[in-house]
């Protein structure tokens, strides 16, 4: 077993000769997070299922000499995730930091009893089981080694509520629940794994960038074909706005994330903590709970 330290004062050290796994690896913030990875000399398997945008990553990062492993990979297949781990330990030889990033949204914004069962069920396979075959093909073997962090990337929309994106909310709170779950049960059995859950708001994104492209076009009847019936069109439109003077570059989100994996901090919120809908739920549980105590017994 590799040596450890005491969960107490933490800190992992990532340096040259580590591998790392990152999902979702082709694009966006995965791929700046496997840039940053690779940046400190850390060898990365590249996961993702869009086989061509993969297999153009990895070439450019092999161009400026980077040791890397493409592997097509879905991760709402537990079976996928699993070859990706025995493919990761027999090109490799060992894995060091597991960043469960891969993620999607539904198609159309829409009220949660209009919301379709199958937009459901595929938010939640890949956003949440992608996560959970994740943490159960990698821990294994990090717990074996005897170190290793765990990253899983959430979202803002995991610690308040999303309006008309109810899938998608409720699997990003999953992932905060899981990732909780998971370093509590490390720590208890006295496993020095680490585990960061990442929150970020907006960021530069094939997802986000979609957005922008409906907002500096201007057309509200484009808009409106994405959102509720009834909706204000003007209203969302201010809220899309606000959230383009928010965003951030993926490299510097990537940057942030490494720096809280770093510093074996659970929580990352990569912009901050200035998300007003965050902090008034953090509020009210707080306030809930003093109430309680303060309420008269039986």
């Amino acid at each position: 077993m590799r040596a450890t330290a005491a969960r107490k004062g933490r800190h992992m050290i990532i340096e040259a000769g580590q591998v790392a796994v990152v999902t979702g690896a082709a694009q966006g913030l995965g791929r700046a997070l496997a840039a940053g990875l690779l940046d400190r000399g850390v060898s990365v398997a590249l996961a993702d299922i869009a086989q061509e945008r993969l297999h153009d990553t990895a070439e450019a990062f092999a161009a400026r000499g980077g040791q890397v492993l493409p592997v097509v990979t879905d991760v709402s297949d537990a079976a996928a995730v699993g070859a990706l781990a025995s493919r990761t330990l027999e090109h490799f030889g060992r894995v060091d930091v597991v960043v469960n990033n891969a993620g999607i949204t539904a198609h159309h914004a829409r009220p949660l009893w209009e919301t379709d069962s199958e937009d459901w069920r595929r938010v939640l396979a890949v956003n949440l089981l992608g996560t959970v075959h994740g943490i159960q093909a990698f821990v294994p073997h990090l717990v074996m080694a005897g170190a290793g962090h765990v990253v899983n990337i959430a979202s803002l929309a995991g610690l308040m509520a999303v309006l008309f994106g109810s899938a998608y909310c409720a699997s990003k709170h999953a992932v905060v629940a899981v990732s909780e779950t998971l370093r509590a049960e490390l720590n208890i059995l006295g496993l020095p794994i680490g585990v960061t859950v990442v929150c970020p708001g907006y960021v530069r994104t094939p997802m986000t960038e979609d957005m922008l492209t409906l907002l500096q076009a201007g057309d509200n009847a484009q808009l409106a074909e994405r959102l509720p019936a009834g909706l204000p069109v003007e209203q969302v439109r201010a809220s899309l706005e606000h959230g383009v003077l928010t965003m951030m570059e993926p490299e510097v989100a990537a940057e942030r994330i490494l720096a809280a994996v770093k510093a074996d901090q659970l929580y990352a919120l990569t912009h901050g903590d200035f998300e007003d809908s965050a902090r008034r739920r953090a509020e009210g549980i707080l306030a809930a709970l003093g109430a309680d105590q303060n309420s008269p017994a039986g």
